[in-house]
């Protein structure tokens, strides 16, 4: 039954990949539970395990007695001499023993615990060997296809390829050769799933890595791809070394290189463009193969706007938006794409509205607004580049004095009264609730409070 068990074990052990360090250490358990079972979990048996001689050595531990009433925890004087010279009563002696003494339900015992604990190594050994390879590529046949998944085998285990990670031309006959990313491990009733993905952008880039030695000796890098997956996709690339074309490596002779991933990928159409640290110009790339008139940034919306030829719109936009919308994906900018005319009538509205908006701007901010401001003081503070009464009141009261040639008092007064204005116009606008006036009246009166005190201390100084 000993030969039998390891045998199972280093059969199992192989099937599965499990190391014989851990075979060794499952069966040592196995059997330690087997005989706690026939003699107790409170005498702790000694089991050594030898599986490159197919040894199994069992002992368990046996008081000298005199009277032996239970020959599982006790053994008389002759048969104590076989173990130890001149035994004593009360001695304990560790006596070896078979599974067959055991008896078999001892030894089924033994097998099932050995079966779970090979399948705890099992799992481990598969969680240690592909947690590693989380966002690589795996390689493997196919061995069934349900309605939402397919189970694929992939050396010793298995992985499944659920349908939404499939793309529509992807069709796999059992046995069929199959090439996904390994997208993430997942626990299923105890056992780690490998869940793999032919959808994912990485699964592109991984492809790039090892169609094109550029890109994995990491003289070309993949910054970024958007996919529309077995449709189209923009991968964007670029090199630190100036002498080396990254888009044209990637294309390679006639395409050769980029027809092959893209024949994996079930003819997905792939546009590869140069990444840019301009984000404009990165844009402007990734809009291809439409041209790019000009563009305006606006960078508090996150957009990009950009103007292309008329007969180039359509081109820009792409079938059902395609083309912008995998640029966007691709940048990680907002593109709002414009063809000239329409964007010369916007540039119109613009500058009308920017007139417009100086033209009020200079209406209510007019140092002429305020009263008791003579005209030599205005031309003074236009000198000295105080234009509205915006900044005539974050002035301070040495630069007035210095500039219009007022006392201290007289410069203070001025620049409470350009806040007055500015505060009675903003209540007015309804950028106020009711009592934020009052409170933000009361932080300038102490803020002026404080600045005297400060003034004061350091004129006594």
């Amino acid at each position: 039954m000993i030969r039998e068990l390891a045998k199972v074990a280093d059969e199992l052990g192989r099937e599965k990949g499990v190391s014989r360090e851990i075979l060794a250490e499952a069966l040592k358990e196995a059997i330690v539970a087997a005989v706690g079972r026939k003699i107790g979990k409170y005498l702790e048996p000694e089991v050594v395990v030898d599986l490159d001689k197919g040894h199994i050595e069992i002992l368990v531990p046996k008081e000298v007695s005199e009277d032996v009433t239970n020959k599982w925890f006790e053994i008389d004087m002759d048969e104590a001499a076989k173990y130890k010279e001149d035994p004593q009563l009360g001695d304990v002696l560790m006596v070896s023993v078979t599974l067959d003494d055991l008896g078999r339900q001892a030894a089924l015992v033994a097998k099932q615990k050995l079966f779970e604990k090979l399948r705890d190594a099992e799992r481990q050994v598969v969680f240690d060997q592909f947690n590693s390879k989380k966002g690589d590529i795996i390689n493997g046949t196919l061995l069934k296809a349900d309605r939402d998944l397919l189970t694929v085998s992939i050396g010793k285990t298995e992985a499944i390829l659920p349908r939404r990670e499939m793309m529509a031309g992807d069709y796999f006959n059992r046995g069929d050769y199959v090439r996904a990313l390994l997208l993430d491990i997942k626990t299923h009733k105890g056992w780690p799933q490998l869940v793999l993905s032919r959808t994912h952008p990485e699964f592109m880039k991984k492809l790039f890595e090892t169609e094109i030695p550029e890109v994995f000796e990491g003289i070309i890098d993949v910054k970024s791809v958007a996919r529309e997956p077995g449709d189209r996709a923009k991968v964007a690339v670029y090199s630190q070394n100036s002498n080396i074309d990254p888009v044209g490596a990637c294309i390679g002779l006639k395409g050769s290189r980029i027809n092959s991933i893209s024949h994996e990928l079930r003819g997905e159409k792939i546009d590869v463009v140069e990444w840019s640290p301009d984000p404009v110009r990165f844009v402007c790339n990734a809009i291809s193969p439409a041209d790019v008139v000009l563009t305006n940034v606006f960078e508090d919306e996150g957009t990009i706007e950009v103007v292309v030829p008329d007969d180039q719109l359509s081109l820009a936009i792409g079938k059902k938006g395609q083309n912008v919308r995998l640029a966007a994906r691709l940048t990680d900018w907002r593109i709002d794409v414009l063809k000239e005319s329409e964007y010369a009538e916007i540039r119109k509205e613009r500058l009308v509205a920017q007139e417009q908006e100086m033209k009020d701007f200079y209406e209510l901010y007019n140092l002429e607004n305020l009263e008791g401001l003579s005209d030599s003081s205005i031309s003074a503070l236009l000198e000295a580049g105080i234009d509205d009464i915006e900044k005539l009141s974050n002035a301070t009261p040495d630069e007035l004095t210095e500039e219009l040639e007022i006392t201290e008092e007289e410069a203070v007064g001025l620049i409470n009264k350009a806040i007055d204005y500015l505060s009675s116009k903003l209540e007015e606008a309804g950028v106020f609730e009711e009592g934020e006036l009052d409170e933000l009246e009361e932080d300038f009166s102490e803020e002026d409070e404080e600045n005297e005190e400060i003034r004061e201390d350091e004129e006594g100084r």
